[in-house]
């Protein structure tokens, strides 16, 4: 299989005045050609700081150590001037953000925005051919009102709306990789699961690697081919994603899965007493998930 992301024992930390915070240990990640792979653990684990350093938006800050490497289509994104790695933002590889309303600019109408993604690919292009291809890009989300929404500041929206925006503008330049931060936060399940059926579609039709993170497991497991499992910025376990959720190998995996509700209750069944300690409360680093 053609790997289109290989990391390769990524560590990261934070220097502050205070000293310095490790967040990731040596994390190792493969995703192939046409494969959706997911990334799964609690908050703070570090789950989106790994996909900010795939798509390079760490590496510019200060008090940031970075060491590993990051390989997107062959190419170390490590040792790759700013300027090259920022032209594959939007482009070759694209993120759907869990908080729509920070990733939004909220002074310009929805339609300028989308201009401004397509034109990554296609330079020049007209507003009223950005009407166009955003109309068709909107009505795959499901929005129903896509004229509406083009003419509409962030603001004017719902979250969910916002969102679909987002998930929409991702999608746009049929991206080789694409990076989901909780791409369902905000959508109902009706419209979760279009979404859903839609990135299905983009790595049929066109390839399309996908990074999926998600709290979701009921998602997780319908969607992925594989799933890791990251637990205080240390992969703890990796295999098809059945295997992983039908026969979990690690004390986390186990108990990840036994937090999940269940419909009949009956608290934790499914952890050993040695498990239970891997779902104690415990204080995060905020803004790490």
């Amino acid at each position: 299989m053609t790997l289109v992301l290989n990391i390769r024992d990524l560590q990261l930390a934070f220097k502050s005045w205070s000293g310095t915070s490790e967040v990731l240990h040596g994390i190792s990640l493969t995703i192939g050609k046409g494969e959706r792979v997911a990334l799964v653990g609690e908050s703070g684990s570090g789950k989106s700081v790994t996909a900010r350093i795939v798509l390079g938006l760490l590496q510019e800050l200060r008090g940031v150590q970075i060491s590993g490497s990051v390989e997107f289509q062959g190419q170390d994104l490590g040792a790759m001037p700013d300027r090259e790695r920022r032209a594959l933002r939007g482009t070759a590889m694209s993120m759907i953000f869990q908080d729509p309303t920070s990733s939004l600019n909220p002074v310009f109408k929805i339609a300028p925005q989308f201009q401004e993604v397509l034109a990554r690919v296609t330079p020049g292009i007209s507003m009223s051919a950005t009407r166009v291809r955003a109309t068709d890009l909107l009505r795959e989300v499901a929005i129903a009102e896509p004229e509406r929404v083009l003419d509409s500041y962030p603001f004017q929206l719902s979250g969910g709306m916002n969102q679909r925006v987002m998930i929409a503008m991702a999608l746009a330049n049929r991206p080789a990789l694409l990076l989901a931060d909780e791409p369902g936060t905000a959508l109902d399940v009706t419209v979760q699961a279009q979404t859903l059926d839609l990135m299905r579609a983009l790595v049929t039709d066109h390839g399309t690697s996908v990074l999926f993170i998600s709290h979701n497991l009921g998602v997780v497991r319908e969607f992925a081919d594989r799933t890791y499992v990251i637990y205080r910025g240390n992969i703890v376990e990796e295999g098809p994603t059945r295997d992983v959720f039908e026969n979990p190998g690690h004390p986390y995996t186990r108990a990840l899965m036994a937090a999940q509700p269940k419909i009949t209750g009956g608290g934790l069944p499914d952890l050993v007493e040695g498990d239970r300690h891997y779902l104690e409360p415990r204080f995060v680093h905020e803004g790490v998930a």
